[in-house]
């Protein structure tokens, strides 16, 4: 198994845990194929996609099995799974101090610090989660 099968094995078991199914790539791919395709143009290249957070084609994050990818703030991210670095959740602006977790959308990652979106509550803290692996030291 080389490094690339290694990680998607990890991902996949942990978003399993997490219950990250309805973000799978797989679905998303087959009930928006045109949206799909505008991705996949960002991504190219950049590992096998396995979950996508999605809001719109401008507000967008895509975990492969080697990168993080975003779109947010017309602007494209791209990060590679070895060299996240710190990820950090971004504080909102005008978000009640009681309970920043329940409202965070944005995720800091990468040794040059980029923004990914998600959606708010479990799914942010899962892809948070996931993320935590890595570096993953691969067999």
């Amino acid at each position: 198994m080389n490094k690339s099968e290694w990680y998607a094995n990890r991902i996949l078991w942990r978003a399993k845990k997490l219950q990250l199914e309805s973000y799978e790539w797989q679905k998303f791919l087959l009930s928006n194929e045109e949206s799909a395709r505008k991705v996949l143009e960002v991504a190219s290249g950049r590992g096998v996609p396995l979950f996508i957070f999605w809001q719109s084609d401008d507000v967008w994050t895509l975990l492969t099995n080697q990168f993080l990818v975003g779109r947010l703030g017309g602007e494209n991210s791209v990060v590679d799974l070895d060299k996240l670095g710190r990820v950090s959740t971004e504080s909102n602006d005008g978000v009640s101090r009681n309970d920043p977790n329940r409202y965070a959308e944005v995720i800091r990652a990468g040794e040059v610090e980029r923004k990914f979106w998600t959606p708010r509550g479990a799914a942010h803290f899962s892809l948070r989660n996931v993320l935590a692996m890595f570096p993953i030291n691969a067999p």
